[in-house]
């Protein structure tokens, strides 16, 4: 299938999830600066629209009754049903990110247009 056209840069908001189709395939584009990612636009857990989901941080490791420290802001989205998140950078979960993901797909910019690479 080759590199697939998404859209225009000026579709994509910041920070924002995009459900976009590309071949036969949904997929969520989530712009982060510069950068843009692609995931599978369906939860691990039980199939929501990660596109309809919020994006989020992590939080690190603490002990009981210790402040939980936000990190990674912005680099998972959150499932809209159950909170289950996804990174984006990778497709894979932040519970259990050897076994439970989504396909992730590379992104480029050309001219304006966001292309993802599909496989053949």
């Amino acid at each position: 299938m080759g590199k697939v056209e998404v859209g225009a840069v000026e579709q994509f908001e910041e920070g924002k999830p995009c459900g976009v189709r590309a071949g036969d395939r949904d997929l969520v584009i989530v712009k982060r600066g510069e950068k843009y990612f692609a995931v599978r636009d369906a939860c691990p857990h039980q199939g929501a629209k990660l596109s309809t989901g919020q994006l989020t941080g992590d939080v690190a490791p603490c002990r009981p009754g210790e402040q939980a420290e936000l990190i990674r802001d912005g680099d998972f989205l959150a499932c809209p049903w159950h909170g289950w998140k996804v990174d984006v950078r990778s497709g894979c979960s932040n519970i259990e990110p050897e076994r439970v993901r989504v396909r992730s797909y590379p992104v480029s910019v050309d001219d304006g247009r966001v292309y993802v690479e599909m496989e053949n």
